[in-house]
This record gives structure tokens, sequence and C-alpha cells, in this order.
């Protein structure tokens, strides 16, 4: 079904080689996983699969990509999407509409498919993604999590021959992205589909015994696989500071909502200096919404709002965001300049700090996050992953006093997410605190000191590691606790 023969790529710009010599046969039916580090070539390929890179990119193409017998490089992009089906790592960058419905019959509608068969095949994908309750809703409303539900039942409603999977479930919470993987399983079998998945949670997989191909940079690194081991995360633990007088940031009473909706209810704590928070919760829980708020960024109904001892509503944000840095859940949504390096100081230029107040440290950790080669290139090179990683660097690049980070790991391979932690890790043992978003366990139980949890917009979980832990596995939030199920 997919045959990739000595197959390189070059984007026009770059010395070096996405991807080199690629040799890759799927047959048909096959269930395939792909893993590899950041940045490694997983998503070139699944765009030269798809037909995409040839249609939407410049470079130099050595060799041939067929699926179902079509040589992808001589077809029109319609004519592969017939067959190919691609559901990106960023939901946002195939959404051609508005609204949900819209944008799961989209490619219904431009295939002049009858009316019957277009309310059929939408109904269909509503209900095997399960958002049919999303079926009226504006895009823009909705969390990371619900928008990759929505680009996935876009993709399924046209039912290609072949879906390709580019992190499907890296902005979803635990449950969601067991039923998501429980979907395309279920796919699979049922309909013969060839399905490959470009995935770093693996243990969710590990059930099926999935086909395993493991990529380095550019190149098919190991033979086949049947089992993967588990990742371990190993990071020095900060040692936390206690309580002080003053917070850095205090809520009390906090209400918000959306379009008559309530999203968050009487939400209350203090964060004081050396925290780290893991801030936890299904899709759509208001935990996006709870980090903007901290800034000013979206209106309140009611409830306070303090940093560093001033109200929010009496502080612009420009003026905040020195002290209290965020990064979005998509980065591409902070990404302001036309090199990495310019963007990695972006921030501290515009807060007028001194070149060498932040010149050097920035330089360092470009390096350490394998990005010091690639400084003179625009930011819109990088993989989803990196774009992660100088997300934080360009926050860090000003040293604010509180971090507030939105899904930082999406797109990182263990040795990233451990750098990543590491980097946190530092931060908070030199006074700062963080409060991060975060839907992987694995990720927090040797690093926080405390955790969150949102349901049904109230803070139903507020303690320790340990105390949390527990309060998660009494209102039957396992799914939420190390070892389950990741």
């Amino acid at each position: 079904m997919i045959r990739l023969k000595d197959f390189s790529y070059r984007y026009r710009g770059r010395e070096d080689f996405a991807l080199q010599s690629i040799n890759l046969e799927i047959a048909s039916g096959e269930f395939t996983l792909l893993t590899g580090p950041s940045g490694c070539g997983k998503s070139t390929l699944a765009l030269a699969v798809a037909g995409v890179l040839f249609s939407q990119f410049d470079g130099e193409v050595e060799g041939t990509v067929a699926v179902a017998g079509m040589d992808v490089q001589e077809k029109s992009i319609y004519q592969i999407a017939d067959v190919v089906g691609l559901v990106q790592q960023n939901p946002e960058s195939q959404f051609c509409t508005l609204r949900v419905e819209d944008e799961i019959v989209f490619g219904l509608e431009n295939r002049k498919y009858t009316r019957e068969k277009i309310d059929s095949l939408l109904t269909w994908s509503l209900e095997m993604t399960g958002i049919e309750h999303l079926r009226g809703r504006d895009l823009g409303t909705l969390s990371g999590g619900e928008k990759q539900k929505v680009a996935l039942a876009s993709i399924l409603a046209s039912q290609p021959e072949v879906i390709l999977f580019d992190e499907p479930t890296s902005n979803l919470d635990p449950p969601s992205t067991e039923e998501i993987f429980d979907v395309i399983l279920n796919l699979q079998r049922e309909t013969g589909l060839t399905v490959l998945v470009i995935e770093h949670k693996l243990d969710f997989l590990s059930r099926v015994k999935p086909r395993i191909i493991e990529m380095g940079m550019g190149c098919i690194l190991e033979p086949d696989r049947k089992t993967y081991p588990a990742p371990e995360i190993k990071v020095k633990k900060p040692a936390f500071k206690g309580s002080t007088e003053h917070p850095l940031l205090e809520v009390k009473r906090l209400r918000l909502g959306y379009q008559n909706q309530s999203v968050l209810k009487e939400i209350s704590f203090r964060l004081e200096p050396g925290e780290w928070v893991s801030l936890m919760g299904d899709n759509g829980s208001g935990k996006s919404t709870l980090l903007l708020s901290l800034l000013g960024l979206v209106e309140k109904s009611a409830g306070d709002v303090w940093v560093l001892g001033e109200n929010v509503d009496q502080v612009p944000s420009s003026t905040l965001g020195k002290n209290v840095g965020l990064v979005f859940q998509n980065p591409d949504h902070q990404l302001f300049a036309s090199t990495v390096w310019d963007e990695a100081v972006f921030g501290a230029r515009n807060f007028k700090l001194e070149e060498s107040e932040f010149t050097g440290f920035t330089r360092s950790l470009l390096e350490r996050a394998g990005l010091g080669d690639r400084v003179k290139e625009h930011p819109y090179r990088l993989s989803y992953g990196e774009k992660r990683r100088l997300n934080l660097i360009s926050v860090l690049s000003y040293k604010p006093d509180v971090l507030l980070l939105d899904e930082i790991f999406i797109g990182q391979d263990r040795e990233n997410a451990e750098f990543l932690l590491t980097l946190l890790s530092e931060f908070v043992e030199n006074g700062g605190s963080v409060i991060m978003v975060n839907h992987n366990p694995a990720y927090y139980p040797e690093v926080v000191s405390r955790i969150f949890f949102l349901a049904g917009g109230k803070l139903v979980v507020d303690a320790p590691l340990r105390e949390a832990m527990q309060d998660l596995a009494r209102i039957g939030m396992d799914a939420y606790l190390p070892g389950g199920g990741w």
C-alpha cells in the first residue's frame, strides 16, 4: 500500500537532508507505529506519503513515494486525498472553516456527495470520536484537545484507505487518548484501513503489538519491532521552598465563562516562590482559560487575581508579562521573529534588558536544546517539538518569576522531555514558580510539588503531590496517576 524507494528530501535553503535514502514498505491493512526523536523527519515522511510535501513545499527530491500504486509526485493533491487522509500534528493547520459541523463536511461537500450521504458520514464521524456535543460549536471556542478530535473526525468522514496520524493525541487527556486509540484500532480492524501512527505515547499502543519503525535523524534506525520499553524520566528534583508572607500569585473566588457557559467556578489558590504545580483535567475543563486569566488575557465574571501583590485588573498584561512568562498550547501562536535567534531573545529585548544580561544565557539554552546550529533559520522551519523548546527558551531568556506553561511537552520524545524538565528544575531551584498544564503523569511524580485538578469548572484537587495522588484515586481519576495507561 505504501512504498518509499531510495527516497531523500531536502528543504530549500537547508544544507542537510530532512530524509535520507528511505526504503520502506507498508502492506495493505497493516498497523504501523513510527517513532523517533523530535526533529528526526517523522512529520516530513508523513507529508511525503500524503503528497503534501510536493504540493505545498519547495525542496530537492530523490527517489519515489507510491501509495496504492500511485506515484504521489505525479498526482494532484485531490486525487491523493481520495486514498490518503492526514491528521496533522497541529489541528489548526488543516482547518478550512469556522464551525465544527462545517469542518467535518468540508471534504464531503467538495466531493459532491449527496446530502443524505453527507449527513450520514457526519453523524458517524461525530459518534466515532465522541464529539456529538460539539457539533454546533465555533472552532475558535474549542480547547486544543477538542480541536484535535474535530481534525480526526473530518478525516474519518472521508473514509480513506490509508490514514496517517501525526501525534493524534498530543493535546488529549488520558481518557480521550485511550478513546482515540480505540477508535483507530476498531476502524483498522473493521475496515482493513492501512494505518501509520507517529506517536511518543508508546505504551498506549503496546497492547496491539503494532509494527514499530524507529527513525534517527533523517533515516530508518531500527529493524521492525513488536515491543517498546516504557520511558523512564530521570531529573534532579528541585528543593522546594516553604510558604512566604507574600505569594507570587493569589486567586480568590475566580469565575469566568464564554457564550453564556460557565468555565471556571469559584477558583481560589496561592502560589508561593519555588512551587511547581501540575495542572490537570479533562479536555475542555478550563485549564488554558485559567492560565490566561492569571495574566488578565481573558475577562473574568467575578473574583480577584493578584500577581506579585498587584491586582491584574489594574495592571496592563504587557507589564505583568515581564514577571509572568506564558507559553501557549500552540507553539505557532507565539512565534514573532524571522530567525530562531531573534525569536529566542524577542522577549528580553522587548522588556528592554541589556544584551549582556541575556545573550550568553540564551545561547547556552539554545545549544542545550539542540538548536545552536539553527539560529539563522526561520522558526517555522523547526519541527513542532523544536518550536516548543524555542517557546520556553524565549520566555526563560528574560528570567521571569513565574512560568505558565500550556502543554509544554507536546512533540517531545523522552530525551527532550527530560531536558525541559531539567530546565524547569533549575528555574524552580532559583526561586521561580511553575504552573504547567500537563496530561502525561509520567512527567510529574519526581519533580512537581503540588497538583491542581479541574473538573466541572471547579478545582476539585489542590494538594501536595502524594496527597493529591490519593485524592485522584479516590475520585476515580486513575488514568491521571503514574502507570495509569502511560
